[in-house]
């Protein structure tokens, strides 16, 4: 037996084991890789008789022989068209990564995301007890986690001047979000410090499965947004990828239900300043706050959907109107407020302050002062693995 690798018409093989004479019969076996498929033949020659040699081999055996790689074939264009628009992004096929961030730097990287600056203590019903700014203490990445994390403000600041210049970034009010406000005789700073960072400079889409691997927070009166938001103050809308109140629980009186942190939230905002919501729920067998979960929203021009962990919880399909624009990303922690802890609760007691109450942040700040607030190093810091953003 013999293997010829390379091209050569002048090849001949020797057996030098018997001699021939004339009219011996030689069975000759021909098995040859063409492109990577095999191709056999066997002849009969007869010592010389050699007009009976056949000149081609045509019968395929194999498409692969053994131990042979087949060679690669040209690439097939399988680009889906997509729904998704991103602003300078062209030619996008459906399942394409189009942002991606997973915290893989020390510090937040500022090509990708930007700052709220501003104060939510506005005098509005939609205010939250809460100041948004830069601080390293209340925004930062550890272990390749992003980590949001309130702070109480300190006693000495809580009638301090609040003046962010031409840092802030107001969303309704400049007057009210980049100042303190006033109540005579005193003036009161928000009683929690955090923060809350968005791609509305960097990074804004139309259509797309956002998924997102995070902890939420745990501790009385913690707010955690994961949110896609539009641009612009005037009928501003939101899509809550995830939210659960940091209360381990909270049950309401009329019906009785548990809308503390074992009840997930997602769906959508369709009026911030009123509050006009559309939700769906999930209710767990514990706080959502206990371990990291996989939230994705998958947004397309007639449906929006809400899952976790792969189970899928909720879907729109109708009255959509105004969620066909871009959007862009948001996450913080926010806390308090006159909107999502409502006064009906099964026992009047647990929550400090009424929604209707001129006296809700000074009530706010007394229980803070008296250490009535379950919160711990750990467990009040909402914590963000990755972000992915998938074309639909």
């Amino acid at each position: 037996m013999d293997m010829v690798l390379e091209p050569n018409p002048n090849w001949k093989i020797t057996q030098p084991m018997k001699a021939l004479k004339e009219k011996d019969k030689i069975n000759v076996s021909i098995l040859v890789d063409y492109n990577g498929e095999a191709y056999k033949d066997n002849q009969y020659l007869v010592v010389g008789e050699n007009d009976n040699v056949a000149m081609k081999i045509s019968k395929t055996i194999s498409s692969k022989l053994c131990g042979s790689e087949e060679k690669p074939q040209p690439p097939i264009n399988t680009c889906e068209p997509s729904q998704t628009v991103v602003k300078d992004l062209t030619n996008i096929c459906k399942n394409q990564l189009i942002f991606e961030e997973n915290f893989n730097d020390t510090e937040l990287d500022l090509s990708k995301w930007s700052f709220d600056v501003r104060n939510l203590l506005t005098g509005r019903i939609n205010e939250e007890f809460v100041l948004f700014d830069t601080r390293q203490e209340n925004v930062f990445i550890n272990d390749g986690i992003l980590n949001i994390k309130p702070t109480f403000t300190q006693a000495n600041a809580r009638m301090a001047a609040i003046d962010f210049g031409t840092r802030c970034t107001p969303v309704e009010n400049i007057m009210k979000e980049c100042k303190s406000m006033t109540q005579f005789p005193f003036t009161y700073v928000p009683p929690i410090n955090s923060s809350n960072i968005n791609t509305k400079n960097t990074f804004q889409f139309k259509y797309g499965r956002v998924e997102i691997k995070a902890k939420l927070p745990k501790g009385n009166w913690l707010l955690p947004y994961i949110t896609l938001e539009n641009y612009g103050s005037f009928n501003k809308k939101q899509m809550r990828i995830a939210f659960a109140r940091g209360n381990e629980q909270l049950l309401t009186d009329n019906p009785m239900k548990d809308i503390g942190g074992r009840r997930l939230y997602g769906g959508l905002v369709k009026n911030i300043e009123q509050h006009d919501t559309d939700f769906k729920e999930l209710y767990a067998s514990e706080h959502f706050g206990n371990n990291f979960h996989i939230y994705t929203l998958v947004w397309s021009n007639n449906s929006i959907s809400v899952s976790v962990d792969g189970r899928t919880y909720g879907e729109f399909h109708s009255n959509l109107d105004g969620f066909n624009e871009q959007f862009f990303i948001s996450l913080g922690v926010s806390a308090g407020g006159h909107l999502e802890f409502p006064d009906t609760l099964a026992d009047p007691e647990v929550k400090p302050w009424k929604n209707t109450s001129p006296k809700a942040i000074s009530i706010f700040w007394q229980n803070i002062k008296d250490g009535k607030f379950n919160w711990t190093e750990d467990s009040q810091t909402m914590r963000i693995d990755y972000i992915k953003v998938y074309a639909v």
